[in-house]
């Protein structure tokens, strides 16, 4: 190689590296010792794809510590926590800084709660300790409370006229800029300037020509600001249909009938507001993320559109939240194969991924503590003495006490194997596990057929007869109860 090219690079990664920090996060959540701690971000705020960033151990006094290396000057990171299944506070992390936090006190461990993540919105909260007035969480959550206080007392008594919503947001904006102007961090004068544009637009106090003039016009687009995404997202969804320069049918047929991603992208530029390519692509994957749901599209179609898409920008960051959007559209679409799990019995038994070779299998998960996972355990039982061994029925318990099944076990007999989740709660996220009692029917290649399945006392049997065949049920069970 040649040392010219060697020595380049050297300097490069040098640079490279000087530009970068290590944060470090110290903790203290008392009710959770010895349990894990879990450190996520949103990938991008238009798939709102998680990624889990670090996992730390909590000590048998309740500390535990992450350090976050290669942090860019100025680059901030939006985080949140969680514990077990528990959702934590969220907050923003800047290069090279070090952070005391402590969790209000909670008994994680309490084997009697009943909480299920879905329907409940517990949130374990924690404060930053050490810290002046103008760090930037702390100035974040000072803007927050001015901001829904604003809103609560301004426009909570009814409808105000559109003309007192602009005199009112502007005497916010003045005096919340005045309030803050010796304040220097980039980030934070962007997230207040962006939140008080979403309010402007949501209450239509300024005018869409306003909005896109003074806040996107020749502005760069800023991906990681949440603020920032929030108004984007409002500004832009549905953008392309109802724009009166682009046609409709153009689009549809572009993408339904023969796919033509470069097509699609100029009738996007007759658009004046879409002028710039990067904004032109961006807007372009945030309506794809609503057009799934739309009769109007046809799924497959879109997706391949996406694939086309990350294939061929020349923008990297586009590229990866297409790829993002795409799995977030597909994760458990049917096909697909069902993420990495192992499960254990009482009785020390494993049950994984390799277990669904070569046989149907249908997975029901339950609490022991719900009255309705147990009804539709002993509705699973008669599923199991008509279908026999052509399809394996598997219960598997979400209870964070591997004790709870023992004694559950010894008051209940099933004619099929029951397991433990293992307490694995990142196992438990990637199966998209959020409320029970949650059924799945997985084909012999380990694939999903059904995702979200009809329970056993819900026509579970339509489902299994569409996929196996009629013949093969000697008695079939009754439908329902």
């Amino acid at each position: 190689m040649n040392l010219k090219f060697v020595c380049l690079i050297f300097i490069f990664t040098i640079t490279i590296s000087s530009f970068c920090a290590t944060s470090i996060i110290k903790g203290e959540a008392k009710g959770a010792e010895n349990l894990s701690i879990r450190l996520y971000v949103y990938d991008d705020f238009i798939s709102n794809k998680e990624k889990l960033l670090k996992t730390a151990k909590i000590d048998s006094s309740g500390r535990f510590e992450f350090k976050i290396d290669n942090i860019y000057e100025r680059q901030v990171i939006n985080c949140f926590f969680r514990i077990m299944n528990y959702n934590c506070s969220g907050m923003f992390i800047e290069a090279g800084k070090t952070y005391n936090i402590e969790f209000e006190d909670f008994d994680f461990k309490d084997p009697n709660r009943i909480y299920i993540p879905l329907l409940s919105s517990r949130n374990i909260s924690f404060v930053l300790k050490d810290t002046s007035k103008n760090e930037l969480n702390n100035l974040i959550s000072s803007f927050n409370y001015d901001y829904d206080n604003f809103v609560a007392s301004t426009f909570g008594t009814g409808i105000l006229a559109a003309r007192t919503h602009k005199t009112k947001i502007d005497s916010f904006m003045i005096a919340e800029t005045e309030k803050y102007a010796n304040v220097s961090n980039e980030f934070f004068k962007n997230y207040l300037v962006y939140s008080i544009a979403n309010l402007q637009l949501s209450l239509k106090s300024k005018s869409r020509k306003y909005i896109f003039d003074n806040y996107f016009y020749k502005k760069p687009i800023l991906y990681n600001n949440v603020a920032y995404m929030e108004l984007f997202s409002n500004f832009f969804s549905d953008f392309i249909l109802t724009s009166k320069d682009i046609r409709p049918n153009a689009i549809f047929s572009n993408i339904n009938k023969k796919i033509n991603l470069n097509a699609v992208l100029d009738s996007l530029g007759r658009d004046s507001v879409l002028r710039n390519e990067l904004l032109r692509e961006t807007v372009l994957i945030l309506n794809i993320r609503s057009w799934y749901s739309q009769k109007e599209f046809k799924n497959d179609s879109l997706l391949k559109l996406l694939d086309i898409y990350a294939a061929s920008t020349k923008f990297d960051i586009q590229e990866n939240i297409a790829k993002n959007l795409k799995f977030i559209l597909t994760r458990y679409k049917n096909g697909n194969k069902m993420p990495e799990f192992s499960f254990k019995s009482i009785d020390n038994e494993i049950f994984n991924n390799d277990s669904l070779a070569n046989k149907y299998t249908y997975f029901l998960f339950f609490h022991t503590w719900s009255k309705s996972s147990l009804s539709e355990l002993l509705a699973m039982n008669k599923l199991k003495s008509n279908w026999k061994d052509s399809i394996q029925f598997i219960g598997v318990c979400m209870d964070f006490e591997p004790l709870k099944l023992y004694y559950f076990l010894q008051e209940n007999k099933f004619d099929f194997p029951i397991y433990h989740f293992g307490g694995d709660w990142v196992m438990a996220e990637n199966i998209g596990l959020l409320s029970f009692p949650h059924c799945m029917f997985i084909d012999k290649k380990g694939n999903y057929i059904n995702y979200l399945a009809a329970s056993p006392s819900r026509n579970a049997e339509v489902e299994f007869i569409k996929k196996i065949g009629r013949s093969i049920v000697k008695v079939q069970p009754e439908i329902g109860r």
